[in-house]
């Protein structure tokens, strides 16, 4: 399933889990407050018809013997009533000892009575209050009138009393349901209301959903073709910014692509060039190589010791250009090798700028080594540091013009020992400091074999300085040519 579709799902699956639950909650409180208002409204009726009812005994002064007539004319006032729970003013139901009147029905085919035709309709009762009263006698159990099936159902009751003395209680049964008549219809109309609204914010939640989805899923997908992209080798691909108001990950997602497609444009170009270059500078020894020896099968040259050591001399530069380009090849797979040992600093650096010194001073160079009298012990691969110590000192050589000065210097940082070599112009422009550890980088390319080396000699000390946990860098010097700065801690993890 697509992430548009799941993020979809996810945000209607939650706008209907809280539209549910909130509809659920309405309508559960709606129906028991309800159910409340319709038996407080219950309880207020029956009240009323109690109130009614002692009033017209005081006014009857019936016998007991004689309520029953009266008991059944309070029922019918009560459903006629409509559950105001009041019968008519007056006294109801004529006479104690007068019989009820005759129920006047028309026959059919025949008109009905001319008084008939006169008496208006009664009223209906929408609550059902006349059926669901039962009057009772003092006792509160036996039956006087009213239906009996609804003394099933939980109800109310009132006691009515004649001087101070309960003659007969009225009990109003519960209702069915819980509303009955119009109240049904109140409720229903609410529940219907309710749903409709929970449908409209379902298709609310839908729009939405799929139009936040597409919005977050857009520019992955745009991120994912430039991935693949990338991964075909086209290293050009750049993702536009997220617009406005987007998610940031996304925006840090677009940027860490950009990123990732410009370093592998920028290892992409290396590699070439470094290929580039390494062929180039493997032709050359071997050029001089070849030259050498069909001028000695020909016979142009003869086989003594001034051709054997020129050829003896092209292998050792040819061996040492494929020994470099090896040892750096092993440091970008992996770490290089090395054996740590106890070592003394100071007497490193010494021993570097002492092997130096007279082609230094053939140059016309001075170096100058200020060095401490003492050092904190170290634990270094001795081997490795004087390679790198060497390079760094015959990088200043070939490319410090004479008459200078190369200076080096060491002190103690802490846990760790800083190492500075400095020499005087030329300098080396700001923007290629940092590319001059790269592998065949030369700032000025035209000085390639010129002063001789296969311009590996930096990129092998960085690897170094890396292996023992240390810091290489280059910046501008004070003399006013280039600045390395070494920095090794005494005990690399």
């Amino acid at each position: 399933m697509r992430l548009v579709h799941q993020l979809s799902l996810l945000l209607i699956a939650t706008a209907l889990a809280a539209v549910a639950a909130v509809a659920g909650l309405v309508a559960w409180n709606l129906r028991a407050g309800f159910s409340d208002y319709l038996q407080a409204q219950d309880g207020e009726h029956l009240s009323r018809l109690m109130d009614a009812a002692e009033r017209d005994l005081a006014q009857r002064g019936v016998a007991p013997q004689d309520w029953r007539p009266v008991l059944r004319a309070w029922l019918e006032a009560s459903r006629i009533a409509g559950g105001r729970g009041a019968p008519p003013e007056g006294p109801v139901g004529g006479p104690p000892d007068e019989p009820p009147p005759p129920e006047r029905a028309s026959l059919p085919g025949r008109p009905p009575p001319p008084d008939a035709r006169h008496d208006p309709p009664p009223r209906r009762d929408p609550t059902n209050f006349g059926p669901r009263v039962v009057v009772l006698a003092a006792d509160g159990v036996t039956p006087l009138a009213g239906r009996r099936e609804t003394l099933d159902r939980p109800g109310q009751t009132r006691a009515v009393k004649l001087n101070g003395q309960t003659v007969v209680v009225l009990r109003l049964a519960e209702r069915a349901g819980p509303a009955e008549g119009v109240d049904a219809s109140f409720l229903r109309r609410q529940y219907l209301g309710l749903a409709g609204v929970a449908a409209g914010v379902l298709v609310v939640a839908l729009v939405l959903a799929r139009l936040a989805a597409q919005r977050w899923a857009r520019p992955l997908a745009e991120a994912q073709v430039a991935a693949r992209r990338i991964a075909a080798g086209e290293f050009d691909v750049r993702l536009p910014a997220p617009r406005a108001g987007g998610a940031s990950e996304i925006a840090d997602l677009h940027g860490d692509i950009n990123g990732m497609a410009e370093a592998l444009s920028r290892l992409e170009t290396s590699r070439q060039r470094w290929i580039a270059e390494l062929s180039h500078e493997l032709r050359t020894p071997l050029a001089v190589l070849r030259g050498e020896v069909e001028a000695l099968v020909d016979g142009i040259r003869p086989l003594g010791g001034a051709a054997l050591a020129s050829l003896q001399e092209e292998i050792k530069r040819l061996s040492r250009l494929v020994e470099d380009f090896h040892l750096l090849a092993t440091s970008e797979l992996r770490a290089l090798p090395c054996e740590f040992e106890p070592v003394a600093p100071a007497a490193l650096v010494q021993a570097a700028v002492e092997r130096i010194a007279p082609r230094a001073k053939a140059l016309g160079l001075v170096i100058e080594a200020p060095l401490p009298q003492v050092l904190p012990a170290a634990h270094w691969d001795a081997q490795r540091i004087s390679q790198l110590l060497a390079n760094l000192l015959e990088n200043s050589l070939r490319y410090t013009q004479a008459p200078g000065l190369v200076q080096v210097t060491a002190r103690a940082l802490g846990a760790a020992v800083e190492i500075r070599l400095e020499d005087t112009p030329p300098g080396v422009p700001e923007g290629d400091l940092e590319r001059l550890f790269d592998p065949l980088y030369r700032v000025d390319p035209s000085r390639s074999r010129a002063f001789g080396g296969s311009g590996l000699g930096l990129a092998i000390a960085r690897a170094i300085t890396q292996a023992h946990g240390g810091r290489l860098r280059a910046e501008a010097s004070a003399l006013g040519g280039l600045a390395m700065v070494l920095t090794l801690p005494l005990r690399p993890a």
